[in-house]
């Protein structure tokens, strides 16, 4: 045995310079304020966030007296951010290192607003799915931030409200894609002290702000009537229904489109003010089957995760995003110009790798034990039947 002392301590010596190199990263860099560039942003807390294992923050830091930043000992192979938390919302800054193992980083922050003034609601979508005695429920509430000087607004009341489901089965999920981002952040969704409502407390930075809803309702009788306020002034918004034959009645609802081959039906609604409430009645549907998993229009799927699909994963099951997609695109440009056409095709492609990205990480969670199998095959299946949608629809 002691012969092989020697040639282990060699290889020892042999991998620890290596080692030791890839924790030499550097990031240096400034916050910089944009809604008054002489404000200074000293004293504020930095997290360096490693992306391709589970969003892990590696190292913390501070800016100094004059809003830079140095930080050391930084691993040069993984993909991270820097976080900076300023004035109660968080900012990113990505970290490229160059071939010195050298990276420079500026972060953007905005000074905070309680004012919506020039925070627009730009869309509302909506889509509904019964699936055995429930019924599934996402809406997408599109907010761009048009405050000049830039702001982002923040209410400790809540930056985006929602009101409460009559007989909601579960608290509903709320997943936050922030402006820049491709990927959105899941949020437990915080009840309001009357019961009335939910809502979340992520700021609205400048830019495009993204609010997904996730909601499970009952739908035993086959009928259903759901009440709810609009916080927000919309235009008209499209809903969205499966199966098609599911009949959606209410005051100011019409019925604009049904595709019996894709089992869906859209309605419009007129436009909604701020503080209205709406009453709309859900009945009858032919129950949604359980689509196949060895369906031939399936996308192969091999279980290879990467970072971007670890990182998506953990904004939890994707659920019926895909639906809502399928239905805007299917119905808002399937007659329009050839560019219109163009846009669906890249928007469902995107979609597609997204989609693709989620199972194949989801695939890694199973292997490893970190989900249990009813939630691996629940989430595997519904991702699978909006990955045959889209390929419907980009054949079509």
């Amino acid at each position: 045995m002691k012969t092989l002392r020697f040639p282990i301590f060699l290889l020892w010596l042999t991998i620890l310079p290596a080692a030791y190199s890839q924790q030499k990263g550097i990031v240096e860099g400034r916050l910089v304020d944009k809604t008054n560039p002489s404000i200074i942003a000293r004293g504020v807390e930095l997290e360096v966030i490693e992306l391709g294992g589970g969003m892990d923050i590696i190292k913390t830091a501070a800016t100094d007296s004059s809003g830079k930043f140095r930080i050391e000992g930084l691993p040069q192979g993984q993909r991270m951010v820097i976080r900076a938390n300023y004035k109660g919302a968080n900012y990113h800054g990505q970290v490229n290192f160059d071939a010195t193992g050298k990276a420079n980083v500026e972060i953007e922050v905005f000074e905070p607003t309680t004012s919506m003034k020039d925070i627009q609601v730009e869309g509302v979508r909506m889509a509904f799915q019964a699936t055995g005695d429930q019924l599934k429920s996402v809406e997408t509430v599109t907010f761009n931030n048009k405050t000049k000087p830039p702001k982002t607004y923040a209410n400790p009341e809540g930056s985006f409200r929602i009101s409460k489901a009559p007989g909601i089965l579960e608290p509903p999920q709320i997943r936050v894609t922030a402006p820049g981002s491709s990927l959105p952040l899941v949020q437990s969704a915080l009840e309001s002290p009357d019961g009335q409502s939910y809502y979340s407390l992520y700021p609205i930075r400048p830019g495009v702000t993204t609010f997904e809803v996730q909601q499970l309702l009952p739908y035993a009788s086959r009928s259903y009537t759901y009440t709810k306020k609009f916080y927000q002034g919309s235009g008209s918004v499209d809903i969205g229904v499966i199966p098609q034959d599911m009949v959606l009645s209410g005051e100011g609802l019409s019925k604009i489109q049904t595709d019996s081959q894709k089992n869906f039906s859209i309605y419009m609604s007129a436009p909604i003010k701020a503080g209205s409430d709406v009453v709309w009645t859900f009945s009858g549907g032919t129950p949604v089957a359980e689509e196949s998993s060895q369906s031939t229009t399936e996308a192969t799927v091999t279980a290879m995760p990467n970072s971007v699909g670890r990182n998506a994963l953990l904004i939890g099951p994707l659920m019926l995003m895909g639906f809502i997609l399928v239905l805007w695109y299917a119905f808002n440009h399937q007659n329009g110009s050839s560019k219109a056409a163009d846009m669906q095709s890249r928007q469902l492609k995107e979609r597609r790798e997204q989609l693709l990205n989620t199972i194949a990480d989801l695939d890694h969670r199973y292997e490893i034990q970190s989900v249990d199998r009813q939630e691996f095959l629940k989430e595997r299946e519904e991702s699978k039947r909006q990955l045959r949608r889209i390929s419907l629809l980009l054949k079509k």
